[in-house]
């Protein structure tokens, strides 16, 4: 799915359940050489703010991996770098973003098609995002 055409479906299906905490998983699918990431970014708000306003109190959004196999020829991974950390610092000043910055091994933390994660690193991944949720939802103690 991209942000700039969310497959709607989907987040009905998910939202169906009336979870409280919705964590949105960026890819890079929606960079390319010449994307604009304030756009990408407010549609990352309005999905954001559309989960919200369907009664989910937290949401949370895992930010840009690195990758490097582009859709877009004329990317580099340093332009895709910079892109995705131009989204994420526009998202942040609204919702908390985890960061996914140390994930940059290209031979142990992506699989062999240079775009998706290992399986091992998805474990890296989903301990950052427990570890976001500790610092931001209350304690139950």
């Amino acid at each position: 799915m991209r942000v700039m055409k969310p497959n709607m479906d989907i987040m009905e299906d998910m939202l169906q359940w009336g979870p409280d905490v919705v964590i949105l998983c960026l890819g890079g699918n929606d960079i390319t050489a010449s994307c604009q990431p304030r756009d990408i970014g407010l549609a990352i708000l309005g999905l954001c703010r559309m989960v919200k306003a369907r009664g989910v109190a937290t949401v949370v959004v895992a930010g840009i991996c690195g990758r490097w196999v582009f859709r877009d020829p004329a990317l580099t991974p340093d332009q895709f770098s910079r892109i995705g950390n131009a989204i994420a610092k526009y998202v942040m000043r609204y919702f908390p973003v985890s960061s996914m910055m140390y994930v940059c091994n290209r031979d142990i933390h992506w699989l062999r098609d240079g775009v998706h994660l290992s399986a091992a690193w998805l474990d890296e991944f989903l301990n950052s995002l427990r570890l976001k949720l500790l610092r931001i939802l209350p304690s139950k103690d």
